[in-house]
């Protein structure tokens, strides 16, 4: 299988190329090569890899600098999967492209499955619907997972945050009334390369198991590094930021259980995991 990914460089896409398997023929140029903007540098990244799929990870991620940077986001991750998905349907290219629960209003009181209604209330979260809706309106063979609070790897992210603000005596405060579905970049990257094979379309979710805080992930991270106590819960109302955070981001991941051959792990499995990553990067 021959698979271009864009964005490589990025947490998910440097996951996937730790984990890319043996039989996948892997072309994944950096931006400087390649911008998903451009549509001829896409045109003839397409014609050079002749892939089976592209996985579109290049992605505008920063959720508060979005709102006052709206043409950047929309660009980036509304108008660039339009681009290449009419590309990929002229060739019959399958296209892949992580998503967000951002694209939810973030208000509901049960696990977000695929087909409920979206509901942004982001400049991020608007601008990743409008990409969903441009790659499936394309007509190109697409599939978009959405993902949630994902961690791993050297990118930031808040688990990493906590761990050197831990070790680094700073206590934290951090909101308990946001709850959602933490995802290790390192198990995304595995459930994606599986899902090739099987070539769904339409949209996925994918999580690990399992329901957090921010409070209980930073609290796990704390106690890690030995020092339990340094965390104080507050409301959300007490940190504000310039984009809404949904409430409850929690996703229904029960399509992504039948076509996996092995169950998702639990939440605290996976960070521990990264937590073992993240000692041993002190100790080298």
């Amino acid at each position: 299988m021959n698979v271009l990914l864009l964005g490589g460089a990025g947490l998910l896409g440097s996951a996937l190329r730790a984990t890319v398997p043996a039989d996948v023929q892997l072309a994944a140029p950096p931006h400087a090569r390649l911008d998903v903007t451009d549509a001829a540098a896409l045109e003839r990244g397409l014609d050079l890899a002749r892939p089976d799929w592209v996985l579109l990870c290049a992605a505008y991620t920063a959720v508060d600098r979005a709102e006052s940077e709206p043409e950047a986001a929309h660009r980036l991750n509304a108008q660039a999967p339009a681009l290449l998905a009419r590309l990929c349907a002229a060739r019959g290219v399958r296209v892949l492209m992580p998503s967000t629960d951002y694209v939810f209003d973030g208000r509901g009181t049960r696990p977000w499955r695929e087909d409920d209604p979206t509901g942004p209330r982001s400049v991020y979260g608007r601008s990743k619907r409008a990409g969903e809706v441009a790659l499936f309106e394309s007509g190109a063979q697409a599939l978009v997972l959405r993902t949630s609070w994902l961690f791993g790897g050297q990118a930031r992210s808040f688990p990493r945050t906590m761990w050197e603000r831990a070790r680094a005596g700073q206590d934290s405060r951090v909101v308990h009334d946001q709850r959602g579905s933490p995802t290790y970049a390192g198990d995304l990257a595995r459930w994606i390369w599986a899902l090739l094979s099987l070539a769904p379309t339409g949209v996925l979710h994918a999580a690990n198991a399992g329901v957090a805080s921010w409070a209980e992930i930073a609290e796990r991270v704390y106690a890690a590094a030995g020092r339990a106590q340094g965390i104080t819960r507050v409301a959300s109302t007490e940190y504000p930021t310039p984009a809404p955070r949904p409430s409850y981001s929690v996703l229904d991941c029960a399509r992504l259980d039948a076509l996996l051959p092995l169950p998702r792990r639990p939440w605290g499995a996976a960070l521990d995991e990264f937590l073992s990553e993240l000692r041993a990067e002190g100790a080298a």
